[in-house]
């Protein structure tokens, strides 16, 4: 993904900025953790993580693999050296924290906590349902990760630990229907469950618009107006621009046709166009 600029943001993002940035200077000796961010959050807090010098001691932690609201947490200082290079959005960061929790060095349980939240038979719950009776409790999202839907009547939440106390005592309904919560042992390699549709399409060259009209069904003309109109995203911030170039593992969000994670979009074909293979999150 391309880094993004700091000066461009709104008033929000420059305050998650300054944020980060006081974070990284607090985490000398220990751990310092935000609140649970969104993707374009992330984003946002790495650039300001690597202006401010710390992005060698960054990890995004959600609680389980293929998270994607996460904490991101500065290690101290004399981890530095330790810290497994490249992104602090990948496996080798989470499993090096994994071990320093194993250890511990890092009390991730401090932190995040997972919760087993569970309905009798009475009705089937989606995770519209889950969420919409978590905020009518009016936990704020900042302290709320993903939920993970295990089956029609049982989810985990990830929850920021300062307030797992409070849903345990305090979600006892959701759609109608009783709640029990309980602290989740959850399996290592536990990961989100997602279902994704496979779409498959073929573009002269991977720009934006191009991608849309793959994707989407568009004719060419009508995609490069929705992108110009700012209904489509790249990683999360809005692009307007027709010829943005398309890069395997972006994210696309298009108003009104879903988001689509990219896994290739440099296969050539025999006749020299470009492959477009995605997943439409479902």
């Amino acid at each position: 993904m391309k880094p993004i600029s700091l000066t461009q943001l709104d008033e929000d993002g420059r305050q998650l900025a300054a944020r980060a940035a006081e974070l990284c200077r607090r985490a000398v000796y220990d751990v310092a953790a935000s609140d649970f961010l969104t993707p374009r959050e992330q984003r946002i807090f790495l650039a300001a993580a690597a202006q401010a010098g710390g992005s060698d001691r960054l990890v995004f932690w959600g609680g389980a693999v293929g998270a994607e609201r996460r904490l991101a947490l500065l290690l101290p200082d004399w981890l530095r050296d330790e810290m497994p290079p490249g992104d602090p959005f990948s496996e080798a960061r989470g499993e090096f924290l994994r071990t320093l929790n194993e250890n511990g060095v890092v009390e991730l349980s401090s932190l995040l906590v997972p919760l087993t939240l569970r309905v009798s038979a009475y009705k089937t719950l989606t995770h519209r349902d889950w969420l919409g009776s978590l905020m009518a409790l009016g936990i704020e999202r900042h302290v709320l990760g993903d939920i993970a839907v295990l089956d029609e009547h049982c989810a985990v939440g990830f929850f920021a630990a300062r307030i797992a106390p409070f849903v345990k005592e305090s979600f006892t309904r959701a759609g109608a229907d009783a709640v029990t919560v309980e602290d989740a042992a959850l399996a290592a390699d536990f990961e989100i469950p997602r279902t994704y549709l496979r779409v498959e399409g073929t573009v002269a060259s991977p720009r934006l618009d191009g991608v849309v009209h793959a994707l989407t069904g568009l004719s060419r003309s009508e995609a490069a107006l929705l992108v110009t109109r700012g209904e489509a995203e790249l990683n999360y911030f809005p692009e307007t621009k027709p010829d943005a170039a398309v890069e395997d593992g972006d994210v696309l969000s298009v108003r009104g046709w879903g988001k689509y994670r990219i896994d290739s979009v440099n296969a050539v074909t025999r006749r020299g166009r470009n492959r477009v293979v995605a997943r439409k999150y479902t």
